[in-house]
């Protein structure tokens, strides 16, 4: 069970459009004891945290309205940065709304929450925007302070992303390539298109593949350990999933097509595991695997297999999904951390005589 959450600051915008250009108004802050607001808090922290999301990182600005500068400036004093915080980010969405072609875009209103999870006060948090619908989630009413809450609908999600203060602080601006499993972006893109809210808060630069796919076959190992199913079928669901990748031969894959062959693949009496059961449980146990993705064959070999070599006497590549420790009876390829060394059951009749014929003559 997730932990509570704690919500630090929060506040709501309007977006209207009284002549031909976009403008926005803020509310108040929110007062952490209205009933309305922390149940709508609690509740999008969960919604998003169920959410199929895109994960990735912001490349490196220094312009001073560049977003990694706002949120720069924001860790440096989050207690009373707030208000400057999403005042920057509305101006952003706003020049970005306001420009050429995208007068029709419908807007409602954009939310914004700074919270961390219930003990992890002393942290820098996480900082979540929302755009929902006018009439969606709840109602408004002075100060754009909610005074009725709505049920929330993944749908009314139209976009949302959240910034991990706390792993941006430890990340950026590093290099990308040295931190892939630190991805401190999250995007949600629902039903809206909304290309304007993705260029204006740094939602473009997303995880490598490879991240996704190996922690596609992650989640599949440890979703079929939460099945109780027998190590050789969980080995299964990894190679149908494996192949499925190589059909695609670098076209995108979705988390939701891996979700229905992970689940077709399932032995008999496991007919009540549904493909939404795969994606919540990678989704709640946030492994970092993007909605959409797509794997080159070198990407998909690095995610799946393990490749050593020692000069001219050995090269090896092995199933990472074959790989076993001394103990397990049911891996062909067997390794004894203790001792380094990888047995290999040779269950071949022709390679057996082989390596017979080549062992050194001990005459």
């Amino acid at each position: 069970m997730a932990a509570p959450i704690v919500v630090l600051s929060a506040i709501a915008a309007e977006i209207s459009k009284p002549d031909s250009s976009f403008n926005y108004s803020f509310g108040d802050l929110w007062d952490g004891g209205n009933e309305h607001a922390l149940n709508f808090v609690q509740e999008i922290g969960t919604k998003f945290s169920r959410k199929t999301k895109t994960y990735g990182f912001l490349s490196v600005d220094i312009d001073r309205n560049s977003i990694p500068t706002i949120l720069t400036k924001f860790n440096a004093d989050t207690d009373g940065a707030f208000k400057d915080t999403t005042r920057s980010m509305m101006e952003r969405l706003k020049s970005s709304l306001n420009e050429d072609g995208r007068g029709n875009t419908q807007v409602g209103h954009m939310i914004f929450i700074h919270y961390c999870n219930e003990g992890e006060e002393e942290d820098l948090g996480r900082l979540l925007v929302v755009m929902v619908d006018k009439k969606d989630v709840f109602d408004f009413g002075a100060g754009l302070i909610p005074t009725r809450f709505k049920s929330i609908d993944v749908d009314t999600l139209r976009q949302a992303v959240l910034y991990d203060l706390t792993l941006f602080d430890s990340v950026y601006p590093d290099q990308i390539e040295e931190h892939q499993d630190k991805a401190y972006l999250r995007f949600i893109s629902g039903r809206s298109k909304g290309q304007f809210f993705q260029e204006a808060l740094g939602t473009k630069h997303m995880i490598d593949n490879t991240v996704s796919v190996s922690s596609v076959f992650d989640a599949i190992e440890q979703f079929g350990k939460s099945l109780h199913l027998r190590t050789g079928h969980i080995r299964k669901l990894r190679d149908e999933v494996e192949l499925l990748i190589a059909e695609k031969k670098g076209k995108q894959i979705s988390t939701n097509s891996v979700a229905r062959k992970v689940i077709s693949s399932l032995p008999d009496g496991k007919d009540g595991v549904t493909a939404e059961d795969f994606v919540a449980f990678i989704n709640e146990n946030d492994y970092k695997i993007s909605e959409i993705f797509d794997v080159t064959r070198g990407q998909l070999q690095k995610a799946t297999n393990i490749e050593g070599q020692k000069g001219q006497d050995y090269f090896y590549r092995i199933k990472r999904s074959a790989l076993g420790t001394v103990k397990d009876a049911e891996k062909s390829i067997r390794y004894d951390s203790e001792t380094r060394t990888i047995y290999i059951e040779v269950q071949d009749e022709e390679q057996h005589r082989e390596l017979l014929d080549a062992l050194p003559d001990r005459n």
